[in-house]
């Protein structure tokens, strides 16, 4: 079956069953691959200045097409870098938020310096990377606006993004909650690429009240482990170090992590790391990323299912488009790790 009759099946399907009841179940914390895959396509369409391209490519059947309620390009740092994400609402009454990743060399930049400028309070329940935090505060009163407005309402909400969009997404999750916006069972994380948000507390209180969350990552997506948690020196003097649980200020992820360690094909098969932390070393934290590896670590971080995410959204979702890896600033970066590590 391909893809697109696929999504479109699952759309029939799932949103027939979505209209009895709005509000997400148990069956929600178990992780959904093919919903997964659906977000992905409208994270990817956020890439696009025209996501109407994405959605006719994506969701070729208009009763069960995702409708663009609207897509937002705020300046969100102090360099006046776009943060981009857009709305969708989905025929059984839910409303996907959908943020992208970073965009600019120069947002990297900051986003990379940012580890090293002490982090943000968030709403006392623990401290959040200060660059994140900041961009959060941008973007916020727009998704608010919408959410609260009287057509959506009543929407169950899934919150998604890629890289430092996961991280905006989780925070935005996190936010709907504790602002009243939405209750605990309309709100569901489903993220790729996301980075460490914020430390060990916040983790904790992330996952007490986030009740279905997802955080996919690929491979060895390297970014996906920035900034470095601290390591746990008891199991010194092993190379590949945990996180240390004990650890109050060190970045920490939330829960629940859904690993793909070998490529992320119709067929790949992961792991889902539901244990009680955010951080379980049998899944993505046991990989060591080295010089040798670098490059597919970034490579890792910009493909997933199957398709170089910023690309793939740029070229209208078009399935049958092949992607040069060494494109854009990551690629470049990833063409210099290379040559370093045949020269060492």
């Amino acid at each position: 079956m391909k893809i697109s009759s696929f999504l479109t099946f699952f759309f029939a399907i799932f949103f027939k069953i979505s209209h009895v009841s709005s509000i997400f179940t148990d069956a929600d914390k178990i992780y959904n691959e093919t919903e997964a895959r659906v977000l992905f396509e409208l994270v990817a369409a956020v890439h696009n200045s025209q996501p109407r391209f994405c959605l006719k490519a994506s969701f070729p059947n208009p009763q069960t097409r995702p409708k663009l309620i609207t897509q937002f390009f705020v300046r969100c740092d102090h360099l006046n870098s776009d943060c981009t994400f857009a709305l969708f609402e989905l025929p059984g009454e839910q409303v996907v938020v959908a943020i992208r990743g970073t965009r600019t060399m120069s947002q990297f930049f900051f986003e990379t310096m940012s580890a090293f400028i002490p982090d943000t309070s968030f709403h006392g329940l623990g401290e959040v990377n200060y660059y994140f935090s900041m961009t959060h505060k941008s973007i916020w009163p727009k998704i608010r606006d919408v959410l609260i407005h009287s057509n959506y309402s009543n929407h169950d909400v899934i919150f998604t993004g890629h890289s430092l969009g996961g991280s905006l997404a989780a925070l935005s999750a996190f936010e709907s909650i504790l602002t009243n916006v939405r209750n605990e069972s309309q709100v569901k994380v489903v993220t790729l690429a996301e980075p460490r948000t914020g430390n060990r507390k916040f983790a904790k209180n992330f996952d007490k009240s986030v009740k279905y969350s997802f955080r996919i990552i690929n491979g060895i997506d390297v970014l996906a482990h920035l900034p470095p948690c601290h390591k746990d020196y008891r199991f010194w003097p092993r190379v590949d170090l945990p996180c240390d649980p004990r650890s109050r200020d060190g970045p920490y992820h939330h829960s629940t992590e859904v690993w793909y360690p070998d490529g992320m094909n119709e067929t790949a098969k992961y792991i889902v790391c539901n244990g009680n932390q955010g951080e379980e070393h049998f899944c993505s934290d046991r990989v060591h990323v080295t010089v040798s590896n670098f490059g597919k670590g970034i490579t890792d971080h910009r493909k997933y299912f199957g398709k170089m995410v910023s690309q793939y959204g740029n070229a209208n979702c078009n399935r049958n488009r092949t992607f040069d890896e060494n494109e854009g600033f990551l690629g470049k970066l990833k063409i210099v790790s290379e040559l370093i590590n045949k020269v060492i």
